[in-house]
């Protein structure tokens, strides 16, 4: 074997592992699209990781990598000025308690001189605004709402007192239709952030006779599904049918 023949074999060899490793490369590029186009396919929009404190925060508390996880969030339903990286926020003293489970915002970080008054037995709670979530253009602080869960059984309440205690705003960033910050009891939080989260969070403005508990007592807790309705119809139809 020569020594010019043994510098083509080189030379082609080193070509072909070149080539190779490009091959790799770009099949590891497609392969973490496909796995993405997937992930976004499934929660049907943009997805983004947000700092999230599992057994909620104390005003007062620091925040820190035992308190706070990152968790994937879809984009168009995460709180106006969410935070999405720890190093902006590592060491910071929360003055707004956060929620179990609930993303952190600029909120639970905002000067005393700024921060909302959040009524006794209650947590706040920055929700974003979507043309779905119904929020009335009169919501002002102070106004007294009512929550609702739509999903594909019907209609439920999940909370019969919520008062909002910032009217939404619209500064742009991951909440780019801005958020309004409600105030929820403590045993209706997991509710409204799960709906909040999935997109199924309706508010309503009851009258002043049905608010508070009367909302409760009065809204429908269990809407029947479209299609039901007609099939009860039917039922009882037949029911007279037998009878005659």
């Amino acid at each position: 074997m020569t020594r010019r023949f043994r510098l083509m074999l080189s030379g082609a060899c080193a070509l072909l592992a070149t080539t190779l490793c490009l091959a790799y490369g770009q099949h590891v590029r497609d392969e973490a699209e496909r796995v993405r186009a997937e992930a976004l396919e499934r929660y049907g929009g943009e997805v983004v990781s947000l700092l999230v404190a599992p057994d909620g925060l104390e005003a007062g508390e620091v925040v820190d990598r035992r308190n706070v996880i990152e968790r994937d969030w879809l984009a168009d339903l995460a709180p106006e000025g969410a935070i999405v990286g720890m190093e902006s926020v590592e060491g910071e003293e929360v003055t707004i308690p956060a929620a179990p489970g609930a993303p952190l915002t600029s909120l639970n970080f905002r000067d005393s001189e700024d921060a909302v008054e959040v009524p006794a037995g209650h947590v706040a709670l920055a929700v974003p605004v979507t043309d779905d979530l119904g929020l009335p253009p009169s919501a002002a602080e102070g106004t007294e709402l009512v929550a609702y869960r739509v999903s594909d059984t019907g209609v439920s309440l999940i909370a019969p007192e919520v008062q909002v205690l910032r009217a939404p705003s619209d500064q742009g960033g991951i909440g780019s239709r801005g958020s309004v910050t409600l105030a929820v009891e403590p045993t209706n939080v997991p509710s409204v952030l799960a709906s909040g989260a999935d997109g199924s969070l309706r508010l309503a403005l009851p009258a002043p006779d049905v608010a508070g508990e009367d909302a409760g007592a009065t809204a429908p807790v269990d809407v029947p599904a479209e299609g039901s309705s007609d099939e009860a119809a039917g039922a009882g139809s037949e029911g007279e049918g037998d009878a005659s």
